[in-house]
């Protein structure tokens, strides 16, 4: 059992946000969530779904941002929100649907700008989660808004090209999996410049 000086020097130590960790747990919840959730070529998943992988993915998240938001439930509850209301709305659920179109000049622009206002969307439910430890929590709505138009066309063309050299739709779902891997990535990266030190 620590002394109280020492639990009190173990408890000032600086956290620092690992952005691998992060990457990583936003994978795993996408992984997690195909348990319930299948994935089509049509946006036209329903709010159920959005509700329910949003859920998994927030929770994830959430984990890692636990040492550093006093109450990350708040995390999930915001993701949740926004992929609800995406869910409800004519775009659908970006993250979980390869587009119809197989031609790749398409499916890079589509992914841009539609990758731009999920992330921009999702940015700005998140960013009130983010106020009370970044003095800049604006940022992460343009981060969110480029992380999501990058992620979203480079993986639904890596989506492309594997479903047409393979001719099985799991190239499809890994495109996918691209997506929110570079999603993970750009954003934990932001997060572990912007989070203070």
């Amino acid at each position: 059992m620590r002394s109280p000086l020492t639990q009190n020097r173990y408890q000032s130590l600086p956290v620092k946000f690992n952005y691998l960790a992060w990457t990583g747990m936003t994978l795993i919840g996408f992984l997690c969530s195909l348990l319930w959730i299948e994935i089509g070529e049509v946006p036209d998943l329903d709010i159920f779904q959005a509700m329910v992988g949003a859920t998994i993915i927030g929770c994830f998240q959430a984990l890692i941002l636990s040492r550093f938001l006093p109450h990350a439930w708040l995390w999930i509850l915001c993701t949740f929100m926004a992929w609800s209301w995406m869910g409800a709305s004519s775009l659908g659920v970006m993250g979980w649907f390869a587009p119809r179109t197989h031609l790749i000049q398409v499916r890079l622009t589509t992914g841009l700008i539609l990758g731009a206002i999920t992330g921009i969307w999702v940015g700005c439910w998140q960013c009130f989660v983010l106020k009370p430890i970044l003095s800049k929590s604006y940022l992460w709505i343009f981060v969110s808004g480029i992380s999501w138009s990058l992620a979203l066309s480079m993986g639904w063309i890596v989506g492309e090209i594997l479903y047409s050299t393979t001719h099985l739709f799991l190239g499809e779902v890994i495109g996918l999996a691209v997506v929110w891997t570079l999603v993970g990535g750009q954003t934990g990266m932001a997060l572990s410049y912007l989070l203070p030190k």
